[in-house]
């Protein structure tokens, strides 16, 4: 076999397994640098309460969790919302193809780190939104979705995608 065949069949195994890596391996700091902005999807619903909530209830800085009762990882997040609520972040529930009741007890079992949780039994606004499952987070800003993380809300991802996002609003208002 000759030396260019030869060093094609090492090269190019190493080249798709290099390029995979990339695409696969991206950070999420590095996808949210690529995050374009949108509005948020009209929607009508109730919260797990009954109360009406439309989307214009939304206004402000808020962050919107994505959860649901039957979600491991969701528990898992959750003392870090309960944390953030506790400083005075503004955290909305989006409760994700789960029952009301499951969910209410989940919240009574665990705490409520939600200003109030939107029931989206179906999964409408969800998948409105691009939702891919549960847990994933949005931060909005007056109505405008301008981050969107899938998984776990961690501290790293709070710091490095989220907070300097609402600092910045803040100091721009």
């Amino acid at each position: 076999m000759n030396k260019p065949l030869r060093f094609s069949i090492v090269l190019l195994p190493i080249i798709i397994f290099s390029f995979f890596a990339k695409v696969l391996l991206v950070e999420e700091d590095e996808k949210f640098l690529k995050f374009n902005a949108k509005n948020l999807p009209f929607f009508e619903l109730n919260d797990l309460d009954g109360v009406a909530v439309k989307s214009q209830s939304l206004d402000g800085i808020k962050l919107v969790n994505v959860w649901a009762s039957w979600c491991i990882t969701c528990l898992v997040e959750h003392p870090f919302l309960t944390k953030l609520s506790d400083e005075n972040i503004q955290i909305v529930g989006l409760n994700y193809k789960d029952s009301s009741d499951k969910a209410n007890a989940w919240l009574q079992k665990n705490g409520n780190p939600y200003i109030f949780s939107i029931y989206d039994p179906r999964g409408d606004l969800a998948f409105d939104l691009g939702v891919t499952g549960a847990p994933e987070s949005f931060l909005l800003i007056d109505n405008q979705v301008i981050a969107h993380i899938q998984g776990e809300m961690t501290q790293r991802k709070w710091e490095t995608i989220f907070y300097p996002l609402i600092n910045k609003a803040r100091n721009t208002k």
